[in-house]
């Protein structure tokens, strides 16, 4: 009976262990899915949605929302991410669409700090998941962009005054999150609705003193964390800028330059503000570093730098009734004359045209560029016009910065001109014309005037201009032309056309750099035995007349 007892006892035990490590194991389990706090990752490149929604749970616990779970947050180009309010082991990726359009299948959750990123753009698909690193954090208080915002009150209790933020990425729903830590902030995430001011103005009347903000479009689009830099600034969410806010009737919307800062010596720039008043017309005074450009209704003005240094341009807009307003950008200039690689300062044509140019009628144009000092202290110029059925033209480089050519078919040609220093660094700009049988377009007498670049080295220029053709040639044009034969026979003629031009030039760089072979016997333009970029540099100077023999 003993035994019997003891069997049953020790029976009973051995069940009560099993429970107690099966106790023991599931709550393991549940402590290595457990994911409060942690972030996680989608990228959107594949699918492309406008919003990015996540739904979490574990079988027999609340999941983190009603379908289609949380809104995201674009924190970064195509990343998205969520901050997790809770303990969960299933995931699933959405478009946000209650009838689960587009989404992922069900998910395993990896772990903090994952990426998911799908593996096509399927109505359900899978995804590989990896390691996401970024400098971008999202706030720790940024947690669920469900609840409705906290109505902004009309004046501040014992606050600070008002942040403003125009509107110009066309938000839908401008929010305001502020903070000093997870427990002093405006509000829960997204924060409070900004007050619409109209012209593209919101408000927020911030009630205390915090360190940090963030704008946001409702929750699904955010700038970064920043921080406050104190009442009375209105922050730009497409420029990403923060400037004073003013409350005159003249509204400044915009201060631009054509060429991006930095910028060079010699280099026209032209500056537009836009702005209105409901109190009057305007007139628009511009300075940089407080000389005056113009003064007047002009509301824009070309300004050419000839110093390098650090510059303010400042716009100054007074309407009839005389109310005020400024705004001040900062641009840098560089010294040209130091320049190595090229840099297209202006583009123009011999109509004096943006946009237009006219059928069967003659057009020339003029890529003004400067730079190249380096190497020959050369540039060459190389014009692609692609007309409206796709053909286009088969230019080389040459020393010379205009190009004529006559358009024949109605439509938008495409000009791609192309500059390219001594040692083959090359940058170009693409233009698009219509062409009409009768040009309506006024011309922008704003334009900065177009020069024909000098050379440091002066150097004299082919005696023979390029051919130049209103459809493309059927065979290779020799755009530059040169005596084809010297003392030394053939030497520098390295593709054996009967010319020495910049294609020789060419072909001795591209061998060098491996990417062609070539026959070797007229390569060696300096004598040393060797073939090297000195022996290109020798054919540039033998084009532009420095040297006249090998």
């Amino acid at each position: 009976m003993m035994k019997g007892k003891s069997f049953k006892f020790l029976s009973l035990l051995l069940v009560a262990i099993l429970v107690v490590s099966s106790i023991a194991v599931a709550g393991i389990a549940v402590n290595a899915a457990s994911a409060a706090g942690d972030v996680i990752y989608f990228d959107n490149s594949v699918t492309n949605w406008s919003a990015v929604y996540c739904y979490m749970w574990s079988d027999g616990s609340p999941a983190n929302g009603d379908w289609p779970g949380q809104a995201m947050t674009n924190i970064s180009g195509d990343i998205w991410a969520y901050n997790v309010n809770g303990n969960y082991d299933k995931i699933i990726f959405g478009d946000g669409t209650s009838g689960g359009k587009a989404q992922s299948d069900d998910l395993t959750y990896e772990g903090n700090g994952k990426v998911a990123k799908p593996v096509n753009n399927n109505t359900k698909f899978q995804v590989t998941w990896s390691d996401y690193s970024s400098d971008v954090t999202l706030p720790t208080s940024a947690s669920q962009p469900t609840q409705a915002t906290t109505p902004k009150p009309t004046t501040p209790v014992g606050g600070v005054g008002s942040v403003y933020l125009q509107n110009d990425a066309g938000w839908s729903n401008p929010t305001c999150y502020m903070w000093n830590s997870e427990q002093d902030k405006n509000a829960s995430w997204p924060g409070v609705k900004m007050t619409d001011l109209g012209d593209g103005v919101f408000e927020y009347v911030v009630p205390k003193s915090f360190k940090n903000i963030i704008f946001n479009n409702g929750g699904s689009v955010k700038t970064l964390d920043k921080v406050f830099p104190g009442a009375g600034q209105i922050y730009n969410n497409k420029t990403d800028t923060w400037e004073p806010y003013s409350s005159s009737p003249v509204k400044i919307t915009g201060l631009t330059t054509d060429t991006k800062s930095p910028s060079y010596t010699t280099c026209g720039i032209k500056i537009t503000a836009t702005a209105k008043s409901s109190e009057g017309a305007l007139t628009y005074k511009f300075s940089v570093n407080g000389t005056v450009l113009s003064d007047g209704a002009a509301s824009s003005v070309v300004w050419v730098p000839t110093s390098a240094g650090d510059y303010t341009i400042t716009v100054d807009v007074k309407d009839t009734a005389g109310n005020e307003n400024s705004r001040s950008m900062n641009f840098v200039i560089k010294d040209a004359s130091t320049l190595e690689s090229a840099f297209i300062r202006a583009f123009s044509n011999s109509l004096g045209t943006n946009v237009q140019i006219k059928k069967n009628s003659s057009i020339t144009f003029t890529n003004d560029a400067i730079g190249g000092a380096v190497g020959t202290n050369l540039l060459f110029y190389k014009f692609v016009i692609t007309d409206p059925d796709g053909a286009n033209n088969i230019p080389y480089y040459t020393l010379d910065n205009k190009y004529t050519f006559t358009p024949s078919k109605l439509g938008v040609y495409t000009i791609k001109a192309y500059v390219q220093n001594s040692m083959n660094d090359t940058t170009y700009k693409t233009y698009q014309y219509n062409c009409v049988d009768v040009i309506d377009e006024t011309p922008d007498t704003t334009l900065p005037p177009v020069t024909t670049p000098t050379y440091t080295t002066s150097p004299t220029k082919p005696t023979t201009a390029p051919t130049t053709a209103t459809t493309a040639p059927t065979t290779s044009p020799q755009p530059t032309t040169q005596p084809t034969t010297v003392e030394q026979s053939k030497l520098g003629d390295v593709n054996g056309d009967g010319n020495i031009n910049i294609m020789d030039a060419t072909l001795i760089q591209k061998h060098i750099a491996q990417l062609t072979t070539i026959d070797t016997t007229y390569a060696d333009t300096d004598k040393d035995g060797n073939i090297t970029i000195k022996d290109a540099t020798m054919i540039q100077k033998y084009i532009c007349g420095l040297v006249t023999t090998f």
